[in-house]
């Protein structure tokens, strides 16, 4: 069973260069390639081609062997994967703080386990700003991948053997039926969709079939194969360009990156314009040391984000670092990758035996981290307590009670308080629990997105510039609804808290006359807050007795709101908390913000006690 189409093809190599470039150059944060996160679907495609093959000429010539199988794959991914989760490891320990490497640790233990898309899953989402700290967070789709692997050779051996004839049959189903969950599950929960094998099974099953189509078929004939190779590559940089954060993924818009790959793997060859182009030498070069290069670029740039804090690194840190990443596979696959797929240098024992120790030891360590804290006596002993706690429980303390509160009906037996705003709202929330505040009003509240903050009476056109580009598709789909806008103008106490750009600042006023408020009711805007963050924090000389300038972006925010809101309106944060510096502790010691923005209960306790202290909030502390 032997076809031209599944012998050794240099254009998939450059197929493989393709699918990397755009991933890394994505994950780097540029924004020229929107969609380069197709490249993982690419990848699903190829392997699914290539593996097929290589099980079907072995069941045709009667040579399947389920543990040569699992040592190929072991060849192939375990070197490198674990050589780069060493590294990994070794720069967390030094770069991360005790609650980030906690994490580090636990997303180890799911890398060697391959279950890391369940950890990600439940932990992060794929396009948010935190998931871009995450080391590991890529290694999600080498775990769909070989949740695949176990699954599948052992399917298709059961239908070669019992059912051959209903093979191509059952593999159509599968893949329309995975393909019908992912476009039913990616709009009612887009991480299930992302990460799960469920959801992506089919792109792996379009590799599969092409593999089956070659080996039944042969290779397509020159001209169909210079349309249909053609095709796949414009529709693989179509997607590349057009798609964004903001395209329902992976659905039926996935089809058209995962076609075009099926399309350049039927018709692509030697003889055609796509397969000539694919086969250059540094596309192959690139393709051959893609895998490697794909370990490499995560780590990379999250511990570039980790070190830069709550800063983002330039673009030329990160496209550096992008070359970086490629010199690096370079290194690994010449020194790691290609001597343990040497039968002659490893053998099949020498190759479980290196994986389960390499497991181990991996495993070893995170549990040496998990056990350590976070190896908490890397730092002094009066910062361990506020270094230990995650982000998740300090962001439990901030979301937990504003979000029982949200949308919640309008009261018709208590004076009635709406906080509209972002997270800043949820921590304006907190001060007013901490410091018994409104005590005789029924609180609901309205969630909007930092990202786009309040825009009523403005169009799209005249906002859709001042939003970031990753954000834009989502921000042009909040409003506020009608209901919004009556609870809006019935509440008795309106307060907005945002996290205030400046130029949603120098619209407060217009959209305060946008919105018909009533002249009876009250109208507070809490200005912005921000001190440094954990890691910030930690490096001065004396924490608890510096105090630290505010940025200008926020000074410029006050500033223009303090002159533009009318008197008993503005509530100046840094006016009243910052008059010669903002503190980072409470008079006895206590950290008052995890992240140099979001308050802890202490710090809501701490900066609540301020601004209730002086009018025009003063009036209703209890």
């Amino acid at each position: 069973m032997s076809s031209p189409g599944l012998s050794y093809r240099s254009e998939i190599d450059g197929l493989r260069a393709v699918a990397v470039l755009p991933v890394i150059l994505f994950h780097a944060g540029l924004q020229w390639v929107p969609g380069g996160y197709v490249g993982v679907d690419i990848f699903f495609v190829i392997s699914g081609f290539l593996i097929t093959g290589i099980l079907m000429r072995e069941l045709e010539a009667d040579q399947f062997s389920i543990l040569n199988f699992y040592e190929r794959r072991a060849r192939r991914i375990l070197p490198a994967l674990f050589f780069v989760m060493t590294v990994t490891a070794i720069l967390a320990a030094i770069f991360m703080l005790p609650y980030e490497l906690r994490d580090f640790a636990r997303s180890m233990i799911a890398v060697i386990t391959f279950v890391s898309n369940f950890f990600f899953w439940s932990e992060a989402d794929y396009f948010a700003t935190a998931a871009e700290r995450l080391p590991l967070l890529h290694t999600w789709s080498l775990s769909v991948e070989e949740q695949f692997y176990i699954l599948f050779p052992v399917v298709l051996w059961l239908f070669w053997k019992y059912w051959r004839g209903g093979l191509v049959s059952a593999m159509v189903v599968v893949s329309l039926a995975s393909l019908a969950l992912a476009e039913f599950v990616v709009h009612r929960s887009p991480a299930t969709a992302f990460y799960l094998l469920p959801t992506r099974g089919w792109e792996l099953l379009s590799g599969s079939l092409a593999a089956v189509y070659l080996l039944k078929r042969g290779a397509c004939g020159r001209v169909a194969g210079e349309v249909i190779g053609g095709v796949g590559l414009l529709a693989i940089l179509f997607s590349i360009l057009f798609f964004d954060e903001g395209t329902p993924f992976p659905s039926i818009w996935a089809l058209v990156p995962v076609l075009g790959t099926v399309g350049i793997l039927v018709g692509a060859s030697g003889q055609t314009f796509v397969g000539r182009i694919l086969s250059l030498r540094p596309a192959v070069f690139i393709g051959l040391i893609s895998y490697s290069a794909y370990l490499w670029h995560q780590p990379l740039f999250a511990f570039a984000r980790v070190i830069a804090d709550e800063a983002d690194p330039s673009d030329q840190l990160m496209i550096g670092l992008a070359v970086l990443s490629l010199v690096l596979a370079w290194v690994s696959w010449r020194f790691v990758e290609e001597p343990f797929r040497r039968k002659n240098l490893f053998s099949a024992g020498q190759i479980f035996l290196h994986s389960s120790f390499g497991a181990a030891a991996l495993g070893g360590l995170a549990a040496i981290f998990l056990l350590s804290q976070g190896l908490e006596r890397r730092f002094p002993e009066d910062q361990r307590s506020w270094l230990v706690k995650s982000r998740e429980e300090y962001t439990v303390y901030v979301r937990g009670g504003h979000g029982k509160v949200v949308n919640k009906p309008l009261s018709h037996s208590q004076p009635n308080l709406l906080l509209v705003g972002d997270s800043f709202s949820e921590d304006f929330y907190n001060m007013m629990l901490e410091n018994e505040a409104f005590t005789d009003h029924s609180i609901t509240a309205i969630r909007m997105s930092s990202s786009c903050q309040l825009n009523f009476g403005f169009s799209w056109d005249e906002t859709r510039s001042l939003i970031p580009e990753d954000k834009r598709a989502s921000c042009s789909r909040q409003r506020l609804t009608e209901k919004d806008l009556e609870k809006i103008r019935s509440a008795d106490v309106v307060i907005f808290a945002f996290k205030w750009r400046e130029w949603s600042a120098r619209r407060m006023p217009a959209v305060l006359a946008n919105l018909n408020l009533n002249p009876e009711q009250k109208v507070f805007v809490i200005g912005s807050k921000r001190m440094l963050s954990r890691r910030g924090t930690m490096q001065l000389d004396d924490p608890t007795g510096t105090l630290v300038e505010p940025p200008a972006k926020d000074i410029e925010t006050s500033r223009l709101l303090r002159e533009t809101l009318p008197k008993g309106v503005f509530v100046d944060t840094l006016a009243l908390l910052c008059p010669n510096g903002c503190p980072l502790f409470t008079a006895d010691g206590a950290l008052i913000s995890h992240d140099g923005y979001h308050l802890t209960r202490a710090g809501a306790r701490h900066i609540g006690g301020v601004l209730f202290a002086t009018p025009p909030l003063a009036a209703y502390r209890q």
